[in-house]
């Protein structure tokens, strides 16, 4: 199977970047540019529910004037932030097919295939955003964090920064290993 995913992984990419591309434009693009202080992906543990999200301005102000505290925590998870495709309304998901593709791919692994399954959705994620870096693609949300994660998944902390270390600058990436509490040093 580990062919196969491979495979498989190389011929979705380009489907992929523009499917996450679009997903996150149509969230974001919900708010005038300056108010978006976060774009991401994030995915469940099986690797298959891949949702864009967006994050507002007003929203995060609300969260770190609440609980300052975890003002680095309001600013980087995903699962806290106050927008997302599935819950826009009059928007299609161009996420759908890649979903659905990525769970009849699932469904044909077996037991001890799911680990590399994850894996390769994971890292086709995370090349698809860098490669969206490259190209320019964020820049029209000059004040955002952009961030991907694999929300409930055991997988490490080293590995998430590692998906999300070209996404950001230099400052950013540092915060959000902090956010992971992983050693910034490294």
């Amino acid at each position: 199977m580990d062919l196969e995913l491979r495979a498989w992984a190389r011929d979705w990419s380009d489907r992929l970047r523009s499917a996450l591309e679009q997903a996150i434009a149509a969230v974001a693009g919900q708010l005038p540019p300056d108010d978006v202080a976060g774009v991401g992906i994030a995915t469940d543990a099986d690797a298959t529910s891949i949702v864009a999200f967006a994050h507002s301005r007003r929203h995060l102000d609300e969260m770190i004037a609440e609980d300052p505290e975890f003002a680095i925590d309001a600013r980087w998870h995903l699962g806290e932030w106050d927008m997302d495709i599935r819950g826009a309304e009059g928007i299609d998901d161009p996420l759908e097919p890649v979903r659905a593709e990525a769970e009849r791919v699932k469904r044909r692994c077996t037991d001890s295939d799911l680990r590399e399954f994850r894996r390769t959705v994971w890292d086709s994620i995370s090349q698809a955003l860098t490669a969206s870096v490259a190209a320019g693609f964020f820049e029209q949300w000059p004040n955002a964090v952009r961030a991907f994660l694999p929300l409930d998944a055991d997988v490490s902390e080293a590995d998430i920064a590692r998906w999300n270390a070209a996404l950001n600058g230099q400052a950013e990436t540092a915060e959000f290993r902090e956010f992971l509490q992983v050693d910034i040093r490294r």
